[in-house]
């Protein structure tokens, strides 16, 4: 899986896992409780100097624990696109709920970037309300202060350049400290969007995810993520099974995005 272009990348989403849901619990102010599902990605880049994962996933613990149906380790999926995960050497955490950063020990030489507004947040006053701690993993949260005494956390605030072809980019909404990732490609440029926009339908239609941190920021990032794309076909949600159809599926719970 060499890339054959200098400077680009190739980008695969792993889908490990799936729940089912109602549409109210995923689109703003939606009435309907028809049943939708969610799918659980992370993403990995390959090409450049080392590979880079965007989001930890999370452990079979967390799986059982939130009732999440056809789970498979994260490591699994990414030995067979080549990556050893005890030596991947960066992940990029687009932000600190549960099913994003709950995988944090799976990579046990990795640093971990996170946006500074996010860890000041979910560490701050409010995570003592239970509808902020539902999202979270707090035994996860709280090895932030480990990590990062042990140099393993790269706290970054607003856009940053990661290495050459990739950066990371604010745009807040769904948490307070949400990050997209842009990746150059052969085919343009890449949006990894996460949780800035669950299911295409929340961003295609402007009607955005009921979890939400600030409204305005959510609903100026799918403005961002459309500004930053190099077409609408190279933009990748966070939880759409649909990304399967746009995308093609390599081997099961593989899907070569570029």
């Amino acid at each position: 899986m060499s890339i054959t272009q200098p400077g680009t990348y190739e980008v695969y989403a792993l889908k490990y896992g799936e729940k089912e849901f109602e549409a109210c619990q995923f689109f703003y102010r939606e009435p309907s409780h028809e049943k939708i599902t969610l799918y659980f990605y992370l993403w990995c880049l390959l090409g450049g100097p080392f590979p880079i994962l965007i989001d930890t996933g999370f452990t079979r613990e967390d799986a059982e624990v939130r009732e999440v149906s056809k789970y498979i380790n994260p490591t699994t999926l990414l030995s067979k696109i080549g990556v050893d995960a005890l030596e991947v050497p960066l992940v990029l955490v687009t932000h600190l709920h549960w099913d994003h950063w709950g995988g944090y020990s799976l990579f046990p030489r990795a640093t971990f970037w996170v946006q500074r507004k996010e860890v000041s947040f979910f560490t701050g006053p409010v995570a003592r309300y239970e509808v902020y701690q539902r999202v979270t993993n707090p035994n996860a949260l709280s090895e932030l202060v480990r990590l990062n005494y042990s140099g393993r956390i790269l706290l970054v605030e607003g856009a940053r350049e990661v290495v050459p072809g990739v950066k990371v980019h604010w745009v807040g909404g769904h948490t307070a400290g949400t990050q997209i990732v842009t990746v150059r490609t052969a085919r343009g440029e890449v949006v990894l969007t996460s949780d800035a926009s669950h299911f295409y339908r929340n961003m295609e239609r402007r009607q955005p995810v009921q979890i939400i941190t600030n409204l305005p920021q959510m609903m100026r990032a799918f403005e961002k993520i459309e500004e930053l794309a190099g077409s609408k076909d190279l933009i990748v949600v966070g939880h759409d099974p649909e990304v399967l159809n746009r995308f093609q599926q390599v081997e099961e719970g593989i899907i070569r995005i570029a």
